[in-house]
């Protein structure tokens, strides 16, 4: 999705003589209307994690955003985060590329996202998989990590898809001072990791392990990155929930 390509077929022997990378200046989504296309599913998406609204184009864009706002191993995303403009010898207008999304990893790794429903979009168009190939380089020479992450490979597969859903939906679960102060003293007591249970029970003010308030607390504590859990595996009462220690700031990108 999110890219614009030319009416007419590249030459052949395509030369690139300039690239340049245009961010919006207010720091969001370089385009914030998406298109609305063969009247697929568009939309935007509330993040918490990333506190804006982010435009999607394709139901895989939105899962992928789900993904990202549940998974604390992103530390924020954004959506259309750049326009990559493309001079090309002897054609007069430039290409033009939009990454659907871009995330800042917890390590400080950033990298740059084209959402496809599988790889066959990609390779049976030669002039769309000439694009990517450029921004790839692109991205590279800016220190990026550039990929193209498919729905059928990674993004609507279970549990990860299905503990995503269930994580953003409390992402704006109301926090207080006390709750926050409860799960961190908890967790630190207990050398930086609780099984699931026991971290709602710390929240809850019944000490309940089953308490939907709490757990509803926990998931938004988790899109905020007070804690992490594996959302690859089945969440269940003893899956793991670890401490987030954030020791590098955030990048300028996303």
């Amino acid at each position: 999705m999110s890219n614009e390509t030319e009416k007419k077929k590249l030459p052949r022997k395509t030369v690139v003589t300039k690239i340049r990378i245009v961010r919006a200046k207010h720091g969001g989504p370089i385009r914030t209307i998406v298109e609305r296309r063969d009247s697929k599913p568009t939309g935007k998406f509330a993040s918490a994690k990333r506190g804006l609204s982010l435009p999607w184009e394709s139901l895989h864009e939105r899962h992928l955003m789900w993904i990202s706002e549940a998974d604390a191993r992103v530390r924020r995303f954004l959506a259309q985060p750049f326009r990559l403009e493309f001079t090309l010898r002897g054609v007069k207008r430039k290409m033009i590329y939009f990454p659907d999304l871009e995330r800042v990893l917890a390590d400080g790794t950033i990298e740059v996202i084209e959402v496809k429903k599988s790889m066959d979009e990609v390779v049976k168009d030669r002039d769309y998989a000439f694009k990517i190939a450029l921004a790839k380089k692109a991205c590279r020479a800016r220190g990026y990590k550039f990929r193209v992450v498919t729905a059928q490979d990674y993004i609507d597969i279970g549990p990860r898809l299905k503990n995503a859903i269930a994580i953003k939906c409390d992402r704006f679960a109301k926090l207080r001072t006390i709750d926050t102060t409860r799960f961190l003293e908890a967790i630190e007591q207990a050398g930086g990791t609780l099984s699931y249970a026991q971290a709602i029970a710390a929240i809850s003010e019944k000490g309940d392990p089953e308490d939907g308030f709490a757990r509803r607390k926990l998931h938004a504590m988790i899109v905020r990155r007070l804690g992490s859990i594996d959302i690859d595996k089945p969440i269940t009462a003893g899956s793991l929930v670890t401490q987030v220690k954030t020791v590098r700031p955030f990048s300028k990108a996303a």
